[in-house]
């Protein structure tokens, strides 16, 4: 394989191989011809919205259908709202409840996107340090908040990403999960629960109940995507909230709707599809994560070090060796190999001697060449 092909270990893609082109493409007839004439209507303006902001219905029943799936319950319809993927949901929690100045506690390390859109926002971020196995420290947290109460100071939410860390990959356990919401109750802070990653798992055995599960107060918002399960290029996503903060966020929400068109296609398939599909999604996805973590193991062993996730599409890798991360950064541009850096993901942008790799887009036989091209610029960039 020619140095001039470009191996991306950037964003957090899906295998392109696992995409339901055929049935989706037959599906959308079936769909399409359900609704009809609704489509020159805007969302809000029929019965398969509800006639409201909500959404297309169907796609909110397999939301809900879902949910109980994994966790026991299902979630009231009238609670979710469809969104264009979940970044729209972070946005309009944070227009609707967020204004400059505010104080805003996540992990330390988190999702870039949602970083920007605090940025954006003007907010005061404050990261709490993170667990490579069990999330955020907990400790650590009410240590912040007990400091900020004595200086009359009060954070407005609590942004975290418990199931499959990004980037990190840690699931936080059940414990730090209940102690993390009686600290939000004590403090009357609600937590924003992001579940982008949550049902990409590789191994069966439970994991801990969501925190939106286990609040039993309204205090928690909840996000989820279906860009993981199918692809970023569907934009689909949703949130769910009580009343008591829902009627807010939706008074923000300007687009007129997600469209329909793409929920009831989607919906339609996932109704019939959706365990078989996750299988078959998850399957492939595992299989590239093991041949990124060999070959990683293989060309770069000696001077990097990171903790197998347990689902999600990134692995966290820290190099153990003292190195220059704008070297490393221009060695891999020569060897054409795209990585999100270490630092992208820190509240504060700190330069951190540590990568992100998504590998689930790539093909197997191209993942190998592309790490050992990516080893090479790290042993060149050692200081």
């Amino acid at each position: 394989m020619s140095m001039e092909k470009t191996f991306y270990f950037t964003g957090g893609k899906t295998p392109p191989e696992t995409f339901p082109t055929d049935a989706l493409a037959l599906i959308s007839q079936k769909a399409i011809k359900k609704i009809g004439g609704a489509f020159a209507f805007y969302p809000r303006q029929h019965e398969y919205s509800s006639y409201s902001d909500l959404g297309y219905k169907g796609l909110r029943e397999v939301v809900s259908l879902r949910y109980k799936r994994r966790e026991g319950v299902a979630l009231p319809i009238d609670n979710i709202v469809v969104t264009s993927g979940s970044m729209q949901a972070i946005e309009l929690v944070g227009r609707a409840l967020l204004k400059p100045g505010d104080i805003i506690i996540t992990e330390e390390l988190t999702y870039y996107g949602s970083l920007e859109f605090f940025r954006y926002l003007k907010l005061n971020v404050i990261g709490i340090p993170v667990d490579d196995k069990r999330g955020m420290e907990i400790d650590i947290l009410e240590d912040t908040l007990k400091c900020f109460d004595r200086l009359n100071l009060k954070p407005k939410i609590i942004y975290t990403i418990p199931n499959h860390h990004n980037p990190t990959g840690a699931i936080m356990t059940e414990k730090r999960r209940k102690r993390l919401l009686d600290l939000a109750y004590s403090y009357n802070i609600p937590i924003f629960e992001d579940d982008c990653y949550g049902d990409i798992d590789f191994y069966k055995d439970r994991k801990p109940r969501s925190i939106n599960t286990l609040d039993d107060e309204g205090n928690v918002l909840f996000v989820g995507s279906f860009s993981k399960i199918l692809g970023p290029g569907i934009r689909l996503g949703y949130l769910y909230a009580k009343d008591n903060y829902l009627n807010t966020i939706l008074s923000h929400r300007w687009d007129l709707g997600t469209s329909v068109l793409a929920s009831i296609i989607v919906a339609e398939y996932l109704k019939e599809k959706m365990w078989d599909h996750l299988e078959k999604h998850i399957k492939v996805i595992k299989r590239k994560m093991d041949i990124t973590l060999k070959a990683l193991g293989e060309y770069a062993g000696e001077y990097t070090k990171c903790t197998p996730p347990r689902g999600g599409l990134f692995i966290w890798v820290k190099i153990t060796q003292n190195i220059d991360m704008e070297k490393l950064s221009l060695y891999a541009e020569r060897r054409n190999v795209k990585y999100d850096e270490g630092k992208l993901f820190h509240y504060r942008e700190r330069e951190l001697k540590a990568l992100r790799l998504s590998y689930a887009h790539i093909p197997d036989e191209e993942i190998p060449i592309g790490i050992k091209r990516l080893s090479e610029a790290i042993r060149e960039a050692i200081i």
